[in-house]
């Protein structure tokens, strides 16, 4: 354990790191104030309010570059403080509270179709707003001591930032760029794509982010051609693409440094010299590989700091209004469990107002631990969440009974949110696990000690109701919402496979000239929904007994895979025109790989002048590679990249040669 502490409070190369050792030493002195503030003057439910308005301000508004971090914060934070404020005060008109928290949490549960960072910051405001709203922390005081500390929680995790980013602002960014060079399978790039816009677009980044999606293209391809041959041949493409990864983690290493005046013998070499290529002929692949290197090598020696080319105007709004479009119907997963949370969370505040009682403030977030909101359209695991929401409150409340001054365990809890805002931004439910702890050691301690034991009792039972709401309501809703408790695997990629053709086909049809802005919105949506519908289909089959591992293991990377192609198709759609067309040869690539063909080959796209366009060809053709495996693996088929003919696509729509 000392160790790992040790680690994390060290750089990569096992130097103290004074940013971090500051930001932890800013944590707890920061921490400890409030606490002895709070029992001094009586304020200890502000207190709370304004040390989980910090965490919340710092899960949605970090994990990229300082200056993008800012922007996240100005346009996420004042939401965070207004619910934290006025949430409390609600309580005093429960219809309102009610109607308030309903549309929060139906609003917030179609957020994930904008994006992950939206994805984020609708669950977090959606557990602040329960948070606030619901338990009862901070409803006997005034709107001006709530309003304080939240504002004082939201300046301190932004100086927090600040503190983390002022010595080296474009580290973060520099880290997810890195990763695409170390970091194996689909949506690796899009994800990292998606950061470096948000960052600005910083060329020499760019150029990194090309080079790396045409090595990771060109190492797919060379995978997929040893799989499809056998002996020492297969050996030496196994043990290339091995050597490639050496090399490209090296490059990471540059690319995650801030300054770089020189690459050492490593990084300059070629993978097929380390493999040993006496009587081999070097392949394409390899030599994609070698070009995507190069252009790495290049970018981080030189370091260009201008801004690369916009997108074309008017395309986020574009983008935007097809995902409003995709996902306002009853046909589409994310809406259906969004609207399932939204009854299920209307339902638990009827039972709040009908109880009276402050046991009933973990009702709700017991019921959203189960419904695990990030699982669209399943309700697989519900029991097993049930029983563990259930089993850590018992847990915790004889923690209370038993040990004197148990409320020292809020500032710690917080604390431990605060220097641990990674994971809570990765697991919803460990963010959950971490408010329920904090609401019932604040509502527990706040009542008699001759009553802690009816009190608990109370508590767990509370969750218990929580969680039989959650169960009715999400297994009711399969037999009145037109979803499925068989899910068809096949049937569903079929479906996703094909409406990505259709939009890549239209994207293919806008860059020869073609007036297709219609066919290309509908397409958009199309593919947005199916892609959406499937990504919610691995949670449906985890558990199952019906589907063996292989097909829920292919499913889930045919899900990754498929929606991180409809993200790049849907970036290049609002590229400009010229962009698109220098991307023709990856998207025909990839429409065959779809279709069924065995071969692949390295897009030649000249984007020297166009790192976007170039990394959105080399992640086209990688995605599609990953979709085709993993289409393999989940329809059976014994020999990968064997040559078959499935009706992916209908040819008598948009066939565009």
């Amino acid at each position: 354990m000392l160790k790992r502490l040790q680690a994390e409070l060290s750089t990569e190369a096992g130097a103290p790191d004074p940013r971090q050792r500051q930001y932890t030493t800013a944590v707890l002195l920061a921490v400890a104030a409030s606490t002895l503030l709070g029992w001094t003057f009586d304020v200890t439910g502000p207190a709370i309010l304004g040390g989980l308005t910090a965490a919340f301000v710092l899960i949605t508004s970090e994990g990229h570059s300082l200056r993008a971090d800012l922007r996240m914060f100005a346009r996420f934070a004042p939401a965070l403080i207004l619910v934290m404020a006025v949430g409390p005060l609600l309580g005093r008109t429960p219809v309102l509270a009610g109607t308030l928290v309903t549309l929060v949490v139906f609003g917030t549960g179609m957020l994930p179709a904008l994006g992950e960072r939206y994805r984020t910051f609708g669950q977090t405001f959606a557990a602040a707003t329960l948070v606030a709203t619901t338990t009862g922390i901070g409803t006997d005081q005034p709107v001006t001591a709530l309003a304080t500390w939240a504002v004082l929680g939201a300046l301190f995790a932004l100086l927090l930032r600040v503190l983390l980013g002022l010595g080296d602002p474009t580290r973060t960014i520099r880290v997810t760029v890195a990763q695409t060079l170390t970091t194996p399978g689909p949506g690796v790039v899009a994800n990292a794509a998606a950061a470096w816009r948000t960052d600005g677009g910083v060329s020499w980044l760019g150029q990194v982010l090309a080079g790396a999606a045409r090595f990771r293209a060109a190492r797919e391809v060379l995978l997929a051609q040893a799989q499809q041959t056998s002996g020492p041949e297969a050996e030496w493409l196994r043990r290339t693409a091995a050597r490639g990864d050496e090399i490209a983690t090296e490059l990471a290493t540059a690319v995650r440094s801030r300054v770089c005046t020189g690459l050492n013998r490593l990084a300059r070499a070629r993978p097929e010299e380390l493999a040993g290529n006496e009587r081999h002929e070097i392949p394409e692949a390899v030599r994609g590989m070698n070009e995507g290197l190069d252009r790495v090598r290049a970018a981080v020696l030189e370091r260009d700091t201008s801004a690369a080319t916009a997108a074309t105007s008017g395309g986020r709004r574009q983008q935007a209004f097809g995902a409003v479009r995709a996902h306002l119907s009853l046909r589409s997963a994310l809406f259906r469990h969004a609207l399932r949370c939204a009854l299920a969370v209307a339902a638990g505040m009827a039972v709040v107002l009908l109880l009276h009682t402050p046991a009933a403030s973990t009702l709700l977030l017991g019921l959203y631990v189960v419904l695990q909101p990030a699982a669209r359209d399943s309700m697989n695991g519900a029991l097993e969440r049930t029983g563990g929401a259930v089993l850590g409150v018992v847990l915790l409340s004889i923690l209370i009974v038993l040990v004197p001054y148990a409320v020292l365990l809020v500032p710690l809890t917080i604390a431990a949110m605060l220097l641990r805002v990674q994971p809570l931004r990765g697991d919803y439910r460990l963010l959950l696990a971490a408010l329920i702890g904090i609401t019932l050691l604040d509502r527990v301690s706040a009542t008699e000690r001759q009553s802690l034991v009816d009190s608990t009792i109370g508590f767990a039972a509370n969750t218990a109701i929580g969680a039989a709401i959650a169960l009715a309501v999400g297994f009711v809703s399969y037999l009145v919402l037109p979803s499925s408790l068989g899910p068809d695997v096949h049937g569903t990629i079929r479906s996703t496979v094909w409406s990505l053709s259709e939009l890549l086909r239209s994207v293919r049809a806008a860059g020869k000239g073609a007036e297709v802005r219609a066919g290309l919105r509908s397409a958009h949506v199309l593919a947005l929904r199916r892609t959406q519908d499937l990504l919610g289909l691995p949670a449906m089959l985890d558990g199952s007994e019906t589907v063996d591992q292989r097909t829920e293991r292919g499913t889930n990377n045919a899900a990754v895979a498929l929606d991180a192609l409809r993200q790049d198709l849907a970036t290049l759609a609002f590229r400009p025109d010229s962009e698109r067309a220098l991307a023709a040869p990856a998207l025909r690539a990839v429409d065959e790989l779809l279709g069924g063909n065995t071969t692949a080959r390295i897009p030649d796209v000249s984007g020297t002048r166009a790192p976007a366009t170039e990394l959105l060809a080399g992640s086209l053709l990688e995605n599609g590679l990953h979709a085709r495996s993993a289409i393999d693996e989940t329809f059976g088929h014994a020999e990968p990249w064997k040559s078959y003919t499935v009706s992916f696509v209908r040819p008598e729509r948009l066939r565009i040669r």
